[in-house]
């Protein structure tokens, strides 16, 4: 998979500070290595030297064998001690060499890990002060600048942390983000192919349905009129033919229908729905209450389970809830402002839905999300049947989400 662009930014910072650090490594050595000529003779030292060889040997060993294959931490570990060790002896010998500490800061604090990196930082800058101390005498030059060294290296080494654990934030984010475009993108095709199924099934129940019942009741009637019409036997056949073909029809309905409404009533569609959901997520309670006199007619079934399915994905998806209610009705609506119902502050209705959770909720005002956008396709269902849809929610607060389809709708 390709890393979003701002983790390649941020592999690309690492590396340069790594060359950063191979490079102050060379020059400090440099400088040691023209050091270890004796002043007075300007022959070489050559301790010093094999010294200083040996470490850069171990050193570029190092590198590169961390690039070549993936270095389990105890042999990275050892590598940082034998560099260490070869860089006490060479401190020994040439009190330039001090000045190495510097680079060795930062690597004591990418292989220990913070607090273990810092006493050790701590230590080397004790070791660089003694020996520049032995070499030349203890001055405050040489006591501040390994100090003020080390505080350098930790505050960078904790800037380079923080910078690493933010791209690892960031990439976790994307991923999610990732992750749920491609659930909403699919979930969004399945409520297309649905929601096109439904209105294919609403427009048949509202025209060949139709039509054909009423070819049914005029061949029923002029059957009746005169039943000693030569044609009467056509006129029986042909009604016969009609109510085969809307049986059909009725069928051809039933099954573009939502898979939860198949061979149940509308309360028993939710609970499946429902039972499907504490299925997906065991943590999560969900219950349906209420019931209705009578069904409703079969686009505002389908509109229902659409509407309740989608309040259940948005609040399992966004809301994190403990427990969730779906209370279904075709009673009254009494006003909040009363505790009873009354002719007074009521509506009769035919159908309510009222979806509650307690999640973590949101604020209605804040930048469209995923679920502000599943809201509004929930809305638009809900009009174009007649009703209105009203969310009520808060941070913190839990989600309710409440449909209403008013009596005197158009009947199917």
């Amino acid at each position: 998979m390709e890393l979003p662009p701002e983790s390649a930014g941020v592999r690309a910072v690492f590396a340069q500070l790594q060359v950063a650090l191979h490079t102050l490594v060379a020059a400090l050595l440099v400088l040691t290595l023209v050091s270890a000529h004796r002043d007075s003779t300007g022959e070489p030292d050559l301790p010093a030297v094999a010294a200083a060889v040996g470490f850069a040997a171990v050193y570029v060993a190092g590198t590169v064998w961390d690039r070549r294959r993936t270095t389990r931490r105890a042999v990275r570990l050892g590598w940082l001690a034998a560099v260490l060790a070869l860089w006490a002896a060479l401190v020994v010998q040439v009190p330039e060499a001090a000045y190495l500490v510097f680079p060795l800061f930062f690597l004591a604090q990418f292989l220990l890990g913070a607090w273990v990196g810092a006493v050790a930082v701590a230590a080397l800058a004790a070791v660089a002060v003694v020996a520049l101390g032995l070499h030349h005498g203890f001055t405050p030059a040489g006591v501040v600048g390994p100090v003020v060294g080390a505080l350098v290296a930790l505050g960078l080494s904790a800037g380079v942390r923080a910078l690493h654990a933010e791209s690892r934030a960031r990439r976790e984010v994307i991923a999610e983000l990732v992750a749920t475009r491609s659930v909403l993108a699919a979930r969004q095709r399945q409520v297309g192919r649905e929601s096109e199924r439904a209105r294919l099934a609403g427009e048949i129940h509202d025209t060949v349905a139709q039509g054909l019942a009423s070819i049914g009741m005029l061949l029923h009637a002029a059957e009746r009129a005169d039943p000693s019409h030569p044609a009467v036997e056509q006129i029986r056949l042909a009604r016969e033919v009609a109510g085969e073909n809307l049986a059909e029809t009725r069928r051809l309905i039933e099954a573009l229908r939502p898979a939860p409404l198949e061979g149940v009533t509308l309360v028993g569609a939710l609970g499946r729905v429902a039972d499907r959901v504490r299925a997906e997520y065991p943590d999560i309670e969900v219950t349906v209450v209420g019931g209705l006199a009578t069904e409703p007619p079969s686009e505002l079934a389908a509109a229902s389970v659409r509407v309740v399915q989608e309040a259940l994905f948005n609040a399992v998806r966004h809301g994190a809830p403990s427990e969730i209610t779906v209370i279904v009705s075709d009673e009254v609506i009494v006003s909040e402002e009363v505790s009873v119902p009354d002719e007074e502050h009521a509506a009769p209705v035919s159908l309510a839905l009222t979806i509650t959770d307690d999640g973590r909720g949101f604020d209605p005002g804040a930048p469209r999300t995923a679920a502000a956008f599943g809201l509004d396709g929930m809305s638009r269902r809900v009009a174009d049947l007649g009703g209105t849809l009203e969310v009520e929610s808060g941070v913190g607060r839990g989600t309710t989400v409440r449909a209403v389809w008013p009596a005197g709708r158009r009947e199917s």
